[in-house]
């Protein structure tokens, strides 16, 4: 394969842990942006604040080359360079020699600019509900931004370089006061930034000396993306990403909670009990959440008692938190199996309700009774009467234990076929369009299966040009007429079906399948980045470029095969 650049400025956005505001290239305007995550992915204008043009003395746009530190975003050019690092989660630092950097707002209803004085600017982004305060320690600022009556007709301010040739200034973003009256520094803004990532860095999962470039960007990106307790989020919460998918997810915190467990377990609990205080009263979990709504029309896949187990491996809980979480994974045990109808099982109503968004198993409608639900619940249950043997609950214990036996007996005789495991809709119909790595979730049970099942389910999927790749396991066979290289659950490697499928093999007593598979997976990502998900065959990233559950598996696996060589 051939080795991208990880810490590319247009995949990676710059940012640091505790901000709403990250610079990022947004590729349909070819232009790096300042932007506010509040609100989510739907926010406005994906959050667009000011977009950052290098300049020449007479405002020509200047060409050079972008990149990349943990700690901060630098332009170099022939003319001279810029460079940007932010000083704290709402202030964003300047330093240039030889160049100006022009901010654009995109004026919108009640945008305006005021000069305070002739090293200072106000600007109003009402649009989201923010202030600028745009502040020179040298150089000069020039202001366009013509009154049309309620608002500014657009607004553009120039950061111009000194006699010197040195321009030095900070943009500090707030609601109602500013946080600080003074201008940031670049290079104290720089240094306290890479402090901080060296504190998450130190904390971050060990791998291979090989593997370190791989690491030093996931613990970046991860480090990058939480966002600070605010509205709807009670506690710190490591976004998706802070390219375009800005929220917090109800299966993907649970990958991320698990790569912090080992070394920040009260960060790995806040990833979990984000969304779990968000729980409606029936026990679902939202979708996803951000600072102003959680979003209930969809939800996510009962990973997390699978989840939990892992987490109190790493370190165990007191009490009171175990019992706190036995009543959420209950409250969500019990709102799965309340869609079960008279067999039984119980049934996505949407693809997106299962997490595989448009796999194949969801060509012929829904409410459909797919395998790995079923199969997560079981480990859920499971969970619970463990969780319940530790508070003294004996009874309660035995209750969940028949509960998840009575439903593994259920999954068999109605979702094996005797040959394979099937999905079914509501009439009992089997659905046979296409061949999706979904319908091996079972393998999750490991011992439970009959040891013959479990050995053809896994010569099925290490069947050479099926689902296995050079890189791993495609979502869909890639013989399939469904299969597609960019096909989102259609073909793709995704992190979290790696590792669950990862776990399964160890479950079935097959460590050294699971070792081949974080392998892969971490190869293809030291070679291609962290993206959301990546192409089968070729390895290559799809998708959002810069994800925090690709960046937690990848730590994961990669810890895991160093404890395999050190073995």
């Amino acid at each position: 394969m051939t080795r991208l650049n990880l810490f590319d400025p247009r995949s990676v956005p710059l940012s640091r842990r505790g901000s709403w505001l990250c610079v990022s290239w947004i590729p349909e305007d070819a232009a790096f942006w300042l932007r506010n995550l509040r609100g989510g992915d739907e926010h406005t204008d994906l959050g667009r604040l000011f977009k950052l043009l290098p300049i020449d003395g007479e405002g020509r746009e200047v060409h050079g080359t972008w990149s990349l530190r943990p700690d901060s975003l630098s332009f170099h050019s022939e003319a001279g360079e810029l460079h940007l690092a932010f000083a704290d989660a709402d202030t964003l630092a300047l330093q240039g020699r030889g160049l100006s950097l022009r901010l654009t707002l995109q004026s919108k209803r009640y945008d305006y600019a005021q000069r305070l004085s002739e090293e200072s600017i106000h600007v109003s982004c009402a649009s989201q509900d923010l202030s600028a305060r745009v502040a020179l320690n040298g150089g000069a600022l020039q202001l366009d931004a013509p009154w049309q009556g309620q608002r500014a007709e657009h607004i553009a301010l120039d950061l111009r370089p000194d006699a010197a040739g040195v321009v030095a200034a900070s943009i500090h973003l707030y609601r109602v006061m500013p946080a600080r009256s003074d201008v940031a520094l670049f290079e104290t803004a720089r240094a306290d930034a890479a402090a901080d990532f060296e504190v998450w860095l130190g904390q971050t999962l060990a791998v291979d000396e090989g593997l370190q470039p791989l690491r030093q960007l996931a613990a970046y990106i991860t480090w990058s993306c939480i966002v600070p307790a605010e509205g709807r989020l009670h506690y710190p919460a490591m976004y998706m990403s802070k390219n375009w998918m800005t929220n917090i997810w109800s299966w993907d915190h649970c990958f991320n909670a698990r790569a912090l467990a080992a070394q920040q377990p009260e960060l790995a609990w806040q990833q979990m009990a984000v969304l779990f205080e968000l729980q409606h009263e029936s026990g679902r979990l939202p979708d996803f959440a951000n600072d102003l709504q959680a979003y209930w029309r969809f939800t996510k896949p009962p990973v997390h008692g699978w989840t939990v187990a892992q987490l109190r491996s790493q370190a165990p809980w007191s009490p009171e938190r175990s019992a706190q979480m036995h009543d959420w994974l209950a409250a969500q045990a019990r709102s799965w199996l309340a869609t079960a109808p008279a067999n039984g099982l119980p049934a996505y109503d949407h693809g997106n309700d299962a997490g595989w968004d448009n796999a194949t198993v969801f060509l012929q409608g829904t409410p459909l009774q797919s395998p790995d639900l079923s199969s997560f619940l079981i480990l859920q249950l499971e969970e619970l009467a463990a969780l319940a043997e530790g508070l003294s609950r004996p009874e309660q214990a035995r209750d969940w234990r028949n509960q998840a036996d009575a439903l593994f007996e259920r999954l068999m005789a109605q979702l094996w076929t005797g040959e394979r495991f099937v999905a079914r809709l509501a009439d009992g119909a089997v659905v046979n369009d296409g061949d999706s790595l979904i319908a091996y979730t079972p393998l999750l049970l490991g011992s439970r299966l009959p040891a013959a099942i479990s050995e053809q389910l896994l010569a099925e999927l290490f069947e050479t040009g099926r689902f296995l790749s050079p890189h791993g396991l495609a979502t869909e066979s890639q013989r399939s007429p469904h299969y597609r290289a960019d096909g989102y659950w259609r073909g793709p490697i995704w992190a979290p079906t790696t590792m669950l499928f990862v776990d399964a093999m160890d479950r079935c007593g097959r460590r050294d399948l699971g070792d081949e598979l974080a392998r892969r997976f971490t190869a293809m990502c030291a070679a291609s980045g962290l993206a959301e998900n990546f192409d089968a065959q070729s390895g290559a990233p799809l998708r959002d470029p810069a994800f925090t559950w690709t960046s937690s598996v990848a730590l994961l696996l990669g810890h895991r095969l160093l404890k395999k060589n050190t073995v």
